[in-house]
């Protein structure tokens, strides 16, 4: 329910929404790069705002000091985060010190010493490096010099040169003593990283793993503001040759880095994001070979129940918005392939390259989008985590397994030339020889249905017992599957009645799939893992959604035309009295949209957009949320 009154001022959570609205539509400059369109506007008259006023004869200098600051502001945000992980890091390492040489200690000073090697340094490094910075962005003018202070953190950089050597076993020995420590499990499983000191956020809880891997993620990260701080710095300003000096430290380490890790040593702790990369290159080999890391014999396997199974270990997902924007990327160089083919000029070299271009976007949403865990067990208690997309495939896994293990089976143990000859014989036996992309499909090949599916969910029969039944609804989406619509839970039922009508969004969708679970509202049966679904699946089902077979059984499709869409809004703004964005800061914001470090980005879109007059920033955010319905 909203009801907003005409000069109510928009909150912080419409504004972020509105900036990764701004990252997706500024980088259109087909539909949006106002300096090539001829829908120009006039000068849009002064208003309040909290950004400082620009001369029209203002320098080159004078915009480059402007987006040193924000970039340096974003800095210190992303410092400040960074610090807290640190603290909340180290917070219980005191503690664990001081029963250390008591009569029940929790962990040795051995143990505590490899989970929290060069943490502490690290911790002091960039504290050091806060703390200097703050006032030069305080008092920041074009004066003001803080090369100095980037070359001396990244002559520092030698510490997570020792962190990186010890990672695997920092988290090796985390996990030995959270199985073998109750006390120590709950420590590493709840602690609290306190919000920026300005901002009302509550401390959220995160795992010892996941900020163990915290200065790995941002060392990899060090040389994106660099970049941004010498584009925008003049050549010669005092701090050129010494950003210049500190990226050339900064690349030359992380080169280092790369040669030192073998793949194969780390394969047991690499981030999810760097497993899926390796396994990208995999698909990319020309010559592949196959290596037998672990086997269960089907008589071994077990599916331990929701009581008896282990907290899953937290997972590096990948945000939402970066999905999203990846299949924004998709669409828009499906669409380029498209004109190409079209134009008589069109050529193959420039198609080719589009399309190479959507096979790496394609193969990054592919192995980056799975979230949902499906484990398995052996007898002696060992488990093995998969990642899928689709709670339909996990359910399918699960009947497969359990009907073959319903045969009469024996456990065995394979030899070594046996697992020889097993893997030597994948390549022949293999069922999956492409990724299942849209890129990898002849064009005489259906890449699926665009547009949006009306769908409407009347009831279901054929239940035993009473329940509480609800339904989810999934299609699959440049090669893996979303869910995209739930039900309302119909309580105590065997014939549930929902008569609810869905609007699904398809892109290149192939397939729709409806699921039937049975809502828990068992506290005794929650599993340790929010990713864990516990509601059972009473019913499943699939669809195909070819086009030739809609139209012959009359189902009706809305196809609305994008051309359409954008040319309304573009005659739109060509209406209005004056430009949204403002002359005085359009130009500010395409710079702002191509800073690489992403907190310097979200920091320079945030004050831009704050400082949009009243009118414009609630007219923005009008279409914005008109746009999404």
């Amino acid at each position: 329910m909203e009801n907003v009154a005409p000069t109510a001022v928009p909150g912080m959570e419409a504004e972020e929404e509105a900036i990764s609205f701004l990252d997706r539509v500024l980088e259109d400059e087909d539909v949006f790069y106002l300096e090539d369109s001829d829908c120009r506007t006039p000068t849009s008259p002064d208003g309040p705002s909290s950004f400082s006023e620009t001369p029209k004869g203002e320098s080159e200098s004078d915009k480059g000091l402007l987006m040193r600051k924000l970039v340096l502001s974003g800095v210190l945000a992303s410092e400040e985060i960074y610090i807290n992980q640190l603290e909340a890091l180290l917070l219980p390492m005191k503690p664990l010190k001081a029963t250390a040489t008591t009569s029940q200690p929790v962990l040795t000073m051995q143990q505590i010493d490899a989970i929290f090697y060069k943490v502490q340094d690290i911790y002091e490094i960039h504290k050091d490096f806060y703390d200097n910075l703050y006032p030069c962005v305080q008092e920041f003018d074009n004066k003001t010099t803080v090369g100095h202070l980037f070359q001396k953190l990244v002559n520092q950089l030698g510490i997570y040169k020792a962190f990186v050597d010890n990672y695997k076993c920092a988290l090796e020995t985390a996990e030995k003593c959270s199985q073998c420590n109750n006390q120590f499990n709950k420590i590493s499983e709840d602690l609290k990283v306190k919000g920026p000191k300005d901002s009302k956020e509550q401390p959220t809880s995160v795992t010892m793993e996941a900020l163990l891997y915290k200065p790995i993620d941002r060392v990899t990260r060090s040389t994106l503001v660099l970049h941004d701080l010498l584009k925008h710095t003049p050549a010669d300003h005092p701090d050129y040759p010494l950003l210049q000096d500190a990226l050339r430290i900064s690349q030359n380490f992380l080169s280092s880095i790369n040669e030192d890790i073998d793949p194969r040593r780390t394969a047991v702790t690499t981030p999810k994001g760097e497993v899926r990369n390796s396994k990208k290159q995999f698909f990319l080999l020309k010559h592949q070979q196959y290596d037998c890391k672990w086997y269960i014999p089907l008589a071994d396997l077990v599916f331990p129940s929701v009581e008896e199974s282990e907290p899953i270990p937290q997972l590096h997902a990948t945000p939402d918005h970066e999905i999203e924007e990846m299949k924004a990327k998709i669409s828009v160089l499906k669409s380029e392939i498209q004109k190409e083919k079209k134009s008589n000029k069109g050529s193959s070299r420039a198609i080719e390259r589009l399309k190479k271009k959507m096979f790496e976007y394609e193969s990054w949403l592919l192995l980056f989008s799975p979230t949902i865990p499906f484990r398995i067990h052996n007898k002696n208690g060992k488990s093995y985590l998969f990642l899928l997309s689709s709670d339909y495939e996990r359910s399918e896994w699960r009947e497969v397994i359990q009907k073959l293990q319903k045969k009469d089976l024996q456990a065995f143990a394979l030899s070594s030339l046996e697992l020889q000859v097993l893997t030597g014989s994948c390549f022949k036996l293999r069922t999956v020889h492409n990724m299942p992309i849209i890129s990898n499909k002849d064009d005489d090949e259906s890449s699926g249905l665009y547009g949006f599916l009306h769908v409407i969910v009347h009831s279901a029969k054929g239940f035993s017992h009473s329940a509480n039944l609800y339904c989810t609804l999934e299609v699959d989406s440049f090669g893996y599957f979303v869910s995209k619509a739930k039900t309302r839970v119909f309580r105590d039922t065997t014939e549930p009645e929902w008569n609810e009508e869905f609007e699904i969004e398809l892109e290149g969708s192939q397939y729709l799939r409806i699921l039937c679970y049975e809502k828990c509202y068992d506290k005794s049966k929650l599993n340790k893992d929010n990713n864990e679904i516990v509601d059972k699946i009473m019913g499943k089902g699939q669809i195909q959604l070819d086009p030739q077979a809609v139209q012959s059984k009359n189902w009706h499709v809305d196809v609305i035309e994008m051309n359409g869409v954008t040319g309304t809004l573009k005659l739109y703004l060509r209406e209005l009295p004056e430009p949204l964005l403002t002359d005085r800061l359009y130009l500010a914001f395409m710079e702002g949209i191509a800073l690489s470090d992403p907190a310097a980005r979200e920091n320079c879109m945030m004050h831009l957009l704050r400082s949009l007059p009243d009118p414009n920033l609630m007219t923005f955010l009008f279409l914005l949320q008109h746009l999404k319905r």
